[in-house]
């Protein structure tokens, strides 16, 4: 990533991964400029679905994500150092990865294995509230 700083409102796309050893993977993926939501379930793939999102709220969306800090912790992880302010808060291994990507065409990855950034608990209730769905594995 260029040591350019983006704003919130920059962000055109948010993928996010969860995925675990015999317990399968969750990505949500929000695409701002379509304007709707991507689920795959690997353990339930039953419960995959693509649903529109509503211009509210993807604008409800856009005034949270300050809240969750995801620009700040992701640029950490993307430099490698993330691990030194995450926290342990899984009770068994999980890979997670989030990928942002920005008006101007950057993109920006960010991934840990089961060291969480510490806003990572905000930022999966605003996955789970727009999803309606629980976004922790089985």
């Amino acid at each position: 990533m260029s040591e350019k700083k983006h704003d919130y409102s920059d962000i055109v796309f948010i993928e996010t991964e969860l995925s675990g050893y015999r317990r399968g993977s969750l990505k949500v993926s929000v695409d701002f400029m379509a304007g709707r939501i991507a689920w795959y379930d690997t353990h339930m793939w039953n419960n995959d679905f693509v649903r529109a999102l509503s211009p509210q709220l993807i604008e409800k969306i856009y005034s949270r994500l300050p809240e969750t800090e995801l620009l700040s912790w992701a640029t950490d992880y993307a430099k490698g150092i993330g691990h030194l302010m995450g926290s342990n808060t899984c009770s068994f291994p999980q890979d997670w990865s989030v990928e942002i990507r920005f008006s101007d065409g950057e993109v920006l990855k960010a991934c840990g294995v089961s060291n969480f950034p510490k806003q990572w608990s905000t930022y999966r209730r605003l996955i789970e509230e727009v999803a309606k769905t629980s976004f922790r594995l089985r």
